[in-house]
């Protein structure tokens, strides 16, 4: 009776091993989804973009959560707006803007992912619900002064940077929005944001 029920245990054991590699294989982690966004980014491959930026989903999202005849209409709208705001964005050394990081991750730079930390923050629009978060730290280098961005430390001039780290917060699509039902959501890490660690200037 014992052996039964210890093979039983070893049974379970390897299916959710098994359950938990084929996971690993299938789901995009944090550090995948800033991999795919920065090559995104570098191609000017907006459709990726649009489809992993928080801001532009967020109000996907809320097209959704709304039961309405014109959804279509308004999701089209919605995207030919964010891609005209992405043309139209201009470099500056403000990164909290939407698309800034447009000026961050170019094809003349070279970058590796350092670390992901987990980061667990208090809803927005409901104090008492926590949602989880990742920071992933990034190493870059320009290797192209001449088109290198502009980024301004505290109290200091604005300086073309030849190397930084950054603080890239990613974020899982359904904890932007809650009330929609989960089906309606494409799963996955979306990029946030993200703030400056350290920079070098040139």
């Amino acid at each position: 009776m014992k052996k039964h029920a210890n093979i039983i245990i070893i049974g379970i054991l390897l299916l959710l091993a098994a359950i938990s590699i084929v996971y690993l294989f299938l789901a995009k982690g944090p550090k995948a989804a800033v991999e795919e966004y920065i090559t995104a980014m570098q191609r000017k491959n907006f459709d990726t973009l649009y489809e992993m930026n928080y801001e532009s989903q967020r109000k996907v999202l809320l097209i959704l959560r709304e039961t309405t005849e014109r959804r279509e209409d308004l999701l089209k709208e919605n995207y030919l707006a964010e891609k005209q705001a992405f043309e139209k964005a201009i470099a500056g050394t403000d990164i909290s803007l939407q698309w800034s990081e447009k000026f961050l991750f170019m094809p003349d730079m070279k970058y590796s992912i350092m670390k992901a930390e987990e980061e667990v923050e208090k809803a927005p629009s409901a104090f008492f619900r926590e949602r989880r978060l990742m920071n992933v730290y990034v190493k870059v280098e320009y290797t192209n002064e001449a088109v290198a961005p502009v980024l301004q430390a505290a109290g200091l001039e604005p300086k073309k940077i030849k190397s930084a780290i950054y603080q890239i917060k990613m974020i899982q699509r359904e904890e932007i929005i809650k009330g929609i039902r989960l089906e309606k959501i494409k799963r996955g890490w979306i990029f946030k944001g993200l703030t400056v660690v350290e920079a070098a200037p040139f």
